[in-house]
């Protein structure tokens, strides 16, 4: 279109020119043919095109470098500039849309800026760490908060979690997140990890989704060393408290029961009173041993020993150490356990204990002359254990609270003998010490009845 315009523009000034030079050139008469004047007239006429052709190329050329001047800038990143061509050079559309899109440019870069800093200022606030993998399971990034825990990590650009964290189980977890698809419940996992010096961290790592390009997982590192340590601290002073007061408990239940011997307390208030004694002081010392062996649990980190052990054999002989309480409360226990017994693999002393800690709860918290229920239920993975009672059940906003230790529930379950308040403790550190779970819920057997509390716990089979 350009070049067609600029062709007729020099075609109408030649035409034009020739015309001019024809009245202004003589006459034949003069010594001048007719040929000659046409002549002259068609070469003023050409350079008449020609000059033209001249000005309107350098006008065009000028526009043209300014444009390429503008894009070369753009490519440079400045987006600041315009450019404005003379009318008439056929410039100007193009120069519109130039400018049009270098502000379009210029709004979404800002937005891109305000967005990035606004994400540093969060990231840089966070007191969590925080680090970015690409797909290949590299880093992409770090945050402040993350190179405060690990110094090493603000160099890890580029390079494998291990290379930065050297941990075995970080990267492992790390790979197997980025391995999974989005629909995998592995697409989020939660790991925690001992990088050394008393330094513990719970790691969230979180998949990012498939239509993210360039992106693989996000992990987030939670410092739980101060925990850890307060813990520990806990740890050691119930532990310690516990261990002092085996002595003075000893002595006060031994001169008790000396005094309750003696002819000449009779049966009058004294003997009362040093009954109420000497049943404290039995309550007291079951929660010290208790205290202990919870410590013991908690702070052996060696693996039960385990081994292919009968559930039912573990469970005789946790009745018979019920079996006088349950004969004190008239409490029938009926096992649906089969008669081999299901096998597990687990420290048959503990299972054990698991079982007496579960009967004994079932026992003092269910009426007197109910039954409690031992049943099982087996997979291929696992088996499950269910003790239940016929009580008033637990309500299942506290079914997770009633494993913390000494958290007794605000009902009529507390209302019978009161226990230590230990036993459902012991038995959930046991049981997640050997690769299971333990949990309450509502009793199941009788489908009449609504109330009674089932506690179950799983054991690799």
């Amino acid at each position: 279109m350009f070049s067609f315009g600029l062709r007729l523009f020099a075609a109408h000034l030649a035409v034009l020119a020739s015309m001019l030079l024809l009245l202004l050139l003589p006459d034949a008469s003069q010594g001048w043919s007719v040929a000659g004047r046409w002549a002259v007239a068609g070469l003023g006429g050409v350079l008449a095109a020609a000059c033209a052709v001249w000005l309107v190329v350098r006008q065009q050329s000028r526009a043209i470098r300014a444009v390429a001047a503008l894009v070369k800038d753009f490519g440079e990143g400045d987006f600041g500039r315009r450019v404005w061509p003379a009318p008439g050079t056929g410039l100007e559309t193009l120069a519109q849309a130039i400018n049009a899109m270098a502000g379009g440019v210029e709004s979404q870069i800002h937005t891109l800026a305000a967005q990035k800093q606004r994400m540093e200022t969060i990231l840089g606030g966070m007191r969590e760490g925080l680090m970015v993998l690409d797909a290949s399971g590299r880093v992409l990034t770090v945050n402040a908060a993350l190179e405060d825990m690990f110094p090493q990590s603000g160099q890890s650009v580029g390079r494998l979690p291990i290379e930065a964290i050297a941990s075995p189980e970080l990267q492992s977890a790390c790979e197997t997140v980025l391995k999974s698809r989005d629909t995998d419940r592995t697409a989020a996992v939660s790991i925690q990890i001992e990088t050394g010096q008393d330094r513990y961290f719970d790691v969230s790592l979180v998949r990012l989704s498939l239509g993210k390009a360039g992106l693989g997982a996000v992990l987030v590192f939670h410092d739980l060393s101060t925990f850890r340590r307060l813990d520990k601290v806990r740890r050691d002073f119930v532990a310690n408290v516990s261990h002092e007061l085996r002595t003075p408990l000893t002595s006060i239940k031994g001169y008790a029961e000396t005094l309750l011997g003696e002819a000449e307390v009779g049966d009058g208030p004294s003997r009362r009173f040093l009954e109420i004694i000497l049943k404290n002081a039995n309550h007291m010392t079951k929660m010290v041993e208790e205290l202990l062996g919870l410590a013991r649990i908690e702070n052996d980190k060696r693996p039960p020993a385990k081994a292919e052990v009968s559930a039912q054999e573990a469970f005789r002989a946790a009745l018979r150490e019920c079996a006088a309480l349950a004969a004190e409360r008239r409490v029938t226990v009926t096992s649906l356990l089969p008669a081999e017994g299901p096998l597990v693999h687990a420290d048959f002393g503990q299972l054990t204990q698991v079982f007496r800690n579960l009967m004994e709860n079932a026992i003092k918290y269910g009426p007197e002359d109910s039954t409690v229920t031992v049943s099982y239920r087996q997979t291929p993975d696992d088996v499950t254990f269910c003790v239940e009672d016929q009580g008033p059940g637990v309500p299942e906003a506290e079914r997770q609270r009633v494993f913390e230790r000494f958290y007794r529930v605000d009902r009529p379950r507390s209302k019978g003998e009161g226990g230590t308040g230990l036993g459902l403790a012991i038995a959930k550190h046991i049981v997640e010490r050997h690769g299971g779970r333990i949990w309450a819920e509502q009793a199941r057997l009788d489908a009449t009845d609504t109330s009674g509390a089932a506690f179950c716990f799983s054991l690799p089979g």
